[in-house]
């Protein structure tokens, strides 16, 4: 099995022995160490690499946009020891956010997290689960959704669902009839493969649609896309499910 290049930018240069342990024998092979953002942006392209870890320290307001860009290709871990740079994070689409000093159980989610999404063998497993699920045929009863809220049972079909937001361990499934939303205890993972044979799409990481929902789409500035539903919600389409564009228009 190859293993992935993982890049690190920090300013500790003791910080990559602390990712050496973690990577012994797994998936993934350090290829390079930085303290200059310049030449962390240049190891990456150079190695391809898979996984980048990044201390807040290194960037600039100006190299957010370059890392945004990196994140389409490039599984970027944010590193700081301000919680407030999590939002950075969260808005230009990296994979994670660590805060300093690192716990080494914390590391290991992480790890376990890229692992999970970066196994040759899980992608294999997604495709041919993704394909089954097409191609099997729906049956009334499969179509029969079943959520807890606010003490009730609801039962809906995807028929009625017009899109679905994320909210940690919970989904908002925000209904086609401009009902209040939906509150229901599952992971918007979890939810997205429920929904995938119904023409759901992933477009962003906090959001999953209908297509059949969709009203318009249209670029912005900074490369992303807003897609407008017909109940008139505005939603992202990030840069990071841009391959997602695809199936919204054929």
């Amino acid at each position: 099995m190859d293993r992935f290049n993982l890049v690190i930018g920090h300013n500790d240069p003791t910080f990559k022995d602390i990712i050496s342990k973690q990577i012994d024998n797994s998936l993934f092979a350090l290829s390079n160490v930085e303290s200059c953002f310049t030449k962390l942006i240049k190891a990456c392209k150079e190695t391809s690499a898979k996984v980048l870890f990044i201390q807040n320290e290194l960037i600039k307001e100006k190299d957010w946009i370059t890392l945004q860009s990196l994140a389409s290709s490039t599984e970027i871990v944010l590193l700081s020891n301000n919680r407030i740079d999590a939002a950075k994070a969260f808005e230009f689409d990296l994979f994670d956010f660590i805060l300093e000093p690192i716990a080494s159980s914390r590391l290991g989610k992480t790890f376990d997290k890229l692992s999970r999404l970066l196994s040759p063998e899980k992608k294999q497993f997604d495709l041919v689960s993704s394909l089954m699920q097409k191609l099997t045929p729906n049956k009334p009863d499969d179509r029969q959704i079943v959520l807890k809220d606010a003490g009730r049972i609801k039962f809906l079909t995807p028929d009625e669902i017009s899109w679905v937001g994320g909210a940690g361990n919970y989904v908002e499934l925000h209904l086609s009839e401009n009902e209040r939303t939906i509150l229901h205890r599952q992971t918007l993972s979890s939810m997205e493969q429920q929904l995938l044979p119904y023409g759901f799409i992933r477009i962003h990481r906090s959001a999953i649609i209908k297509k059949q929902a969709i009203r318009e789409i249209r670029p912005t500035d900074n490369g992303d896309y807003i897609v407008t539903l017909k109940n008139g919600a505005n939603l992202n389409l990030s840069r990071r499910y841009k391959q997602n564009m695809h199936e919204l228009i054929c």
